[in-house]
């Protein structure tokens, strides 16, 4: 079973951009640990001969539907007027990765 190590926490905080105190990275890597170890009892459980769900809720009964509505907005100049970065008519946000 996967541990979660000062390593992984390292890699964890990279790739989500984050910083943490070393009492908040021993918090997170003890929290992540019991779930961990609480989900490998999920593999001692014997399902020999259970009939598998794929989809526990009635296939009967079905969501309702509606057709999508185009609708014009009338404050859209307006908006891009204001907002501080863009380009003709679109805005420009931060970018989400590395």
């Amino acid at each position: 079973m996967i541990k979660v190590n000062d390593e992984l926490i390292n890699k964890l905080k990279k790739l989500s951009n984050i910083e943490l105190t070393y009492e908040e990275e021993e918090i997170i890597k003890e929290d992540l640990n019991k779930l961990l170890d609480y989900m490998s009892e999920l593999d001692e459980i014997n399902v020999e001969g259970t009939e598998e769900l794929t989809n526990p809720i009635n296939k009967e009964i079905k969501a309702p539907l509606h057709k999508d509505q185009v609708e014009d907005f009338e404050n859209s100049e307006k908006i891009i007027e204001n907002f501080p970065e863009k380009n003709g008519k679109y805005l420009r946000v931060p970018g989400i990765h590395g």
